[in-house]
């Protein structure tokens, strides 16, 4: 029986953050790309295919809502919020975004993951339904 292995692209400016999300979804079965700022994530988003996004909200430039904004109509995004993000959550609800608290990121990442992938699938599923009927 063939294991799907998701390929999540993490998004993060702090490279040892990005290195202990690699590090936690690598242990579990994960295949993993890494960009520091949306100009390395759109590169490898038109050049590989991702099933999840991994992204902190709050970045420089905004990046993590503007990956939000142009990508969350077509991939699962995990969004990374601190306490400050509240005020930003709010805009992004239409995105269909997963938060995960970055204080939770250790333990709850990888089920985060799993939940926006299948989330996802299950919307654009619902999606195609609804348009047949």
């Amino acid at each position: 029986m063939d294991v799907l292995r998701l390929n999540v692209l993490l998004v993060n400016e702090d490279p040892a953050l990005l290195e202990e999300m690699k590090s936690t979804l690598i242990d579990q079965g994960f295949t993993i790309k890494t960009a520091t700022n949306l100009h390395e994530a759109n590169h490898l988003l038109e050049s590989e295919t991702f099933q999840v996004l991994v992204s902190d909200i709050t970045m420089p430039e905004n990046d993590g809502i503007d990956l939000c904004k142009k990508y969350g109509q077509n991939y699962p995004i995990v969004m990374l919020q601190g306490k400050e993000d509240q005020i930003v959550l709010q805009s992004l609800g239409q995105y269909g975004c997963c938060f995960l608290e970055k204080s939770e990121m250790k333990t709850r990442l990888p089920k985060a993951v799993w939940t926006a992938f299948k989330r996802f699938r299950i919307d654009q599923q619902l999606e195609k339904d609804f348009v047949a009927a």
